[in-house]
């Protein structure tokens, strides 16, 4: 049996929410790039973080209620063209951590075409800090901030290492930190609690749930990962409402 040549092509077909495949593909023009090409080395580690940030599987409930949200969007239909192996690894990772794949794309796509207003709101509404100006203080001597300037054909390709390294910052509030190391893949995840002691990720670029809406659009259809409290119908949406309430219960106790 021959080996599969490593410059082969797989073209796969996705939806993309007709407001950020627009505003992807002005900006790919503006920046006389081509898309499929800047995509597939962006996937080369876009993959691997989204499969150690989904340390822990969508459930099926969870799956299907973010393949139905997703559905109510307004997509557009494109063709995407792969190298063989990254489109069997985008396959490999969704299959194993039940992700949506077009939620993926619809993610990726929209911190890739966001304005940093539409980032500071989906992401970084409840910070009271500016989350630009604690990154610089913290990683200004981090390669990152210079690697475009002193190697600008050489730097890796990875726009989202400072709201990675602001999301980390914001860790500690998360309450207790576990690492979680998947024994069939190595890939080293972080999980911490919810209220009913569930472990869910922590808050990441693929974890953190996008509660607002666009208009009437709901942006849970671009979860990759939904923890089961938040799926309408579950044991575990009602077990989360009681402990909430018991909680905000205990509360009134103290006045």
């Amino acid at each position: 049996m021959s080996k599969q040549n490593p410059k082969s092509i797989q073209k796969i077909s996705v939806k993309i929410w007709r407001p950020i495949i627009e505003k992807l593909d002005s900006k790919i023009e503006a920046s006389c790039l081509r898309r499929d090409a800047f995509l597939a080395k962006l996937l080369e580690s876009e993959l691997v973080a989204l499969d150690r940030e989904v340390c822990v599987p969508n459930s099926q409930a969870a799956h299907d209620h973010v393949f139905e949200e997703l559905d109510k969007l307004d997509r557009k239909l494109i063709s995407l063209a792969l190298p063989a192996p990254t489109a069997l690894r985008l396959k490999e990772v969704c299959d194993r951590k039940c992700i949506v794949r077009d939620a993926f794309f619809n993610r990726l796509f929209l911190l890739l075409a966001a304005g940093p207003k539409t980032i500071d709101a989906l992401f970084f509404s409840s910070w009271e800090e500016d989350w630009r100006s604690l990154v610089w203080s913290e990683y200004r001597h981090e390669g990152p901030f210079f690697q475009s300037g002193f190697y600008p054909l050489e730097a890796p390709v990875d726009p989202f290492w400072a709201m990675r390294c602001a999301l980390k910052l914001a860790e500690s509030d998360a309450g207790e930190v576990k690492r979680l190391i998947n024994p069939a893949t190595g890939i080293e995840g972080k999980v911490t609690r919810d209220l009913c002691g569930q472990e869910v990720p922590v808050e990441s670029l693929y974890t953190k749930v996008l509660d607002k809406k666009v208009g009437s659009a709901s942006l849970v259809g671009l979860s990759c990962h939904l923890p089961d409290f938040l799926v309408p119908g579950t044991t575990e949406e009602r077990a989360h409402k009681m402990k909430l309430d018991e909680l905000l219960a205990s509360l009134g106790d103290l006045t």
